[in-house]
């Protein structure tokens, strides 16, 4: 380590013979034109450029002229991060490949978001976090000793400004671009006495949908209230709470295609399965589901089991969020240590309708509470720094939903609870005044439990064809509603000939009975044409994980502004329950984290060129996504995959050609692939009666034919493959590429400045590279997307006196349409959701 922690400084130098600009009285970052960042994501105040750990960091005026409003722009401050958006309010994190697609009321994300300090449990909104902020951080790789639960991945600290003692001031900025895009925000920092200050901000913002069918708007509001007492020298409170809204249509799904069958065609690119892309008149980007003609398409060509009816009657979404949150933090000198004390509550009421991945309607009506308190003592003297916390996390979550995929309908009625608490530790050694030893060590408990009453009811049609694939249009699919009373409510009683389930007094009779039409197939078959088919369930299940997490690190400083670093960290992910009959748990995940780092600034300061080589091992791996219960009805579940192993290597730098031109950028080189990938699937083919490899899944993995033995997946035997037995298949997508994460990300931005008598003129320029990736659970071949580049540019106009600011923007500047999602959906259907085309905009803002 300490060979390396010289070649690369004389390799740096040597690389640029500039390294005479150095003088004895050096000037500073802020004199050079390079913004300087103060963090806290070690729990104390230090810069960026200081912090011995893997992160990117930006401030809250970078953000905002990066035109950076929510967590899905952050790709753009740090290459390791992915985030996309999906159906209704989910957001979907992953840094190197670890995270997961969506965040429910009983799945756990990966990476953790943390506002102020507090950690989400829902990470579901996001513009009320990005509202007067002084900046973001992104740690990457497994928090396990300072942070909170489930940080396998990294963590994404959102820190918003406080309030300022002794300072009356406000700013107001009025936005407008395309997409009939208007916002307006307001903030305010007024003197309340001379010790104690309130800080107001409140932000509308408004926008018509992406796609043409008027998904993927913007109606959102969001406000915020901070107040600042200096109590003491040795007391400071803040308190702050938070209140947004989020409404409108909600996200877009593109329709890209749909799997038909093509049984023992073990050519094609997914064996079995012929993919037909949308024709080229209702494939253009960003048409949207709900154009009436990719409806028509839809309807005219996708039937598949069990109902094999047309699909018709896609519900149009809506979203009506709203989020509340209230938080302190009180900071108290105790002489030998500083003690900081953090509690929190926070309430989010979700109310979806959407149709990603294509579901006729996806239904979500959730309350999540969360309740938590921080409590840490730092101190030290001499040569040892410590920290000493502990963590207090509840969380109950309730809601109905409901999930219609036509001929099938899963409805949920659950309240899952999470209690989580923790001990940590950490301590610094200093061994010289350059050499720092570093160890850390946390406790996590968790106890999570759930109480959950679920049906699935599936239409089967009950032709019984040679040489073609059954159909019934003459049986209605399922209608929309949050309960199953709700959905035979809206069934004529007329198609029930038995009656229907639904009893008069509003209770439901399970089991099968004949739907539709009698006769229906005569005279090539006699009696009903469908199965109406409804399967109660009940989860009713509690469980605790326990779990040792550490650190360990080195840190050297070579001179005072080159700094090398190396460290291992551990991390683990709860375990948790699924609504999915015979798959109802999954187990905790694990990460082991190894990284060699160094950060450097040459040449006089003007230059910051820092390395990251990091080795991840990661075992267990969660992964949720649609699929069959163990009865063979849809679900949506997690599952523990298997193990990956993730390694790369990130460089970043800052130049400062002139005080006023700076040039900065940063590359990620990433092997991440899936040493081990394996899962069980229900097959929907009849033991016995079809041929084995029959019905393979849709997937371009290995499938293996078994058998079900009780839950258990056994070797195919020909003398267990009789009629009435499961059939099943052993996925294994092992040494496929990890998801969400390209091979090689590139950042570029320039950024001039030029002084007039009165103005200043500041131009951007940033650009991004991404290689190839795969998006999709299911490897599908349309899942691993092409690389792109997208640009982005700004231009600045500000007063010398700061009052006034005028700024013009262009985003993805080539109108370059890139899929952030790609999932297989009811009727073998595919739908993408799509990352922001080019907009442009106009705000001007006002300081006094």
């Amino acid at each position: 380590m300490k060979k390396l922690s010289l070649i690369i400084p004389v390799l740096s130098a040597s690389a640029f013979p500039m390294a005479s600009w150095a003088q004895a009285d050096e000037p500073t970052e802020e004199e050079i034109g390079i913004e300087v960042i103060q963090i806290t994501a070690q729990r104390k105040s230090e810069s960026l450029q200081d912090a011995a750990i893997p992160i990117n960091a930006a401030s809250g005026a970078r953000l905002e002229k990066l035109g950076i409003t929510d967590a899905i722009g952050l790709n753009k401050i740090a290459p390791a991060l992915s985030v996309s958006t999906g159906g209704g309010a989910n957001t979907a994190y992953f840094i190197r490949g670890v995270g997961n697609f969506t965040n429910n009321g009983y799945t756990n994300p990966a990476v953790s978001f943390n506002i102020d300090g507090v950690y989400i449990g829902r990470p579901s909104s996001t513009i009320s976090s990005f509202l007067d902020l002084d900046r973001v951080e992104v740690l990457k790789g497994p928090q396990g000793t300072l942070y909170g639960r489930n940080s396998t991945g990294g963590a994404i600290n959102v820190i918003s400004k406080a309030p300022v003692l002794n300072e009356n001031s406000g700013r107001i900025k009025l936005g407008f671009g395309n997409f009939s895009e208007r916002n307006l925000t307001a903030i305010g920092n007024f003197e309340v006495s001379d010790d104690s200050a309130i800080r107001l901000a409140a932000t509308i913002s408004k926008r018509d949908g992406y796609f043409s069918d008027g998904s993927s708007d913007a109606d959102d509001v969001a406000l915020r209230a901070s107040y600042f007492l200096q109590a003491t020298d040795d007391l400071d409170i803040r308190v702050s709470t938070d209140y947004s809204t989020q409404k409108g249509v909600g996200a877009g799904v593109q329709f890209m295609g749909h799997y038909s069958f093509a049984a023992f065609q073990s050519s094609l690119p997914v064996p079995s399965w012929n993919f037909n892309p949308a024709p080229a008149a209702i494939s253009a980007d960003f048409t949207g589901l709900h154009n009436p003609d990719v409806l028509a398409y839809i309807s005219n060509n996708v039937a598949s089991a069990p109902g094999f009816m047309p699909y018709s009657g896609f519900v149009y979404p809506n979203r009506d969020d709203s989020y509340w949150g209230l938080n302190a933090e009180i900071n108290y000198d105790l002489g030998w240590s500083k003690l900081t004390v953090i509690p929190a509550h926070r309430v989010s009421t979700l109310d979806n309708q959407f149709n990603g991945p294509p579901f006729k309607a996806a239904i979500n009506q959730d309350e999540a509470k969360q309740t938590s308190i921080e409590a840490r003592l730092a101190g030290g003297e001499d040569s040892i720094e410590w920290i000493l916390g502990a963590l207090y996390f509840d969380e109950s979550v309730s809601g109905v939903n409901a999930f219609n995929q036509f001929s099938t309908v899963t409805h949920n009625d659950w309240q899952s609870d999470v209690r989580s608490n923790s001990l940590f530790a950490r301590l610094t050694y200093h061994v010289t005044d350059a050499l720092r030893l570093v160890g850390g060590v946390r406790f996590t408990d968790d106890t999570y439990k759930i109480n959950a009453v679920q049906t699935a009811s599936a239409i089967v049609c009950l032709e019984h064809p040679e040489g073609r694939a059954p159909f019934c249009p003459q049986i209605p699919s399922m209608p929309v509603g949050l309960t199953l009373a709700d959905t035979l409510a809206a069934l004529n009683p007329a198609l029930f000939p038995t009656g229907s389930p639904l009893r008069a007094d509003g209770s439901i009779t399970p089991g099968a009975r004949p739907f539709g039409p009698i006769n229906a197939f005569a005279p090539a078959q006699f009696g009903p044409g469908a199965l109406f088919v409804i399967t109660p369930g009940a989860t009713n299940e509690k469980d605790n994980d326990s779990q040792m997490t550490y650190r360990a690190a080195v840190e050297y400083d070579v001179t005072d502004k080159n700094l090398v670093y190396t460290s291992f960290e551990s991390g683990f992910r709860a375990g948790g329950f699924n609504l999915a009959e015979g798959r109802e748990f999954y187990a905790p995940e694990f990460i082991d984290a190894y990284t060699l780092g160094s950060k450097n600034r040459f040449f006089g300061r003007r230059l910051e060129l820092n390395f990251e080589a990091f080795f991840w091992k990661y075992e267990d791996q969660q992964l949720a996504a649609l699929g069959l219960d163990v009865n063979g009805n849809n679900a949506f579940y997690t599952r523990n995959v298997g193990a990956s192993s993730i390694k790369g290597l990130e460089v970043d730098f800052q130049y400062a050609v002139k005080s006023n031109f700076l040039v900065r950028g940063a590359a990620q080189f990433l092997d991440a692939v899936y040493d081990s990938y394996e899962f069980t699937q229900v097959d929907l083919s009849d033991a016995g009666i079809d041929p084995p490899n029959f019905l393979t899944p849709v997937n371009a993995c290995q499938n293996t034919q078994g058998i079900f033995v009780g839950d258990n997946l056994v070797a195919y035997d020909p003398a267990l493959d009789v009629e009435g037995a499961k059939r099943g298949f052993t996925v294994d997508c092992s040494g496929k590429n990890a998801l969400n994460a390209p091979d090689l990300t590139l950042s570029l931005g320039l950024q001039h400045t030029i002084e007039f008598e009165n103005f200043a003129l500041i131009s951007n320029l940033d650009g991004r590279y991404r290689a190839e990736r795969e998006l999709g659970f299911n490897y599908l071949p349309g899942g691993r997307v092409d690389s792109d580049v997208t640009l982005d540019a700004a231009l600045t106009l500000i007063s010398n006196k700061g009052d006034w600011t005028l700024n013009a923007f262009i985003r993805n500047m080539t109108n370059k349409s890139i899929p952030a999602t790609y999932q297989l959906g009811s009727g073998n259907t595919v739908g993408s959701a799509y990352e922001p085309p080019r907009t442009y905009g106009l705000s001007v803002s006002y300081e006094f």
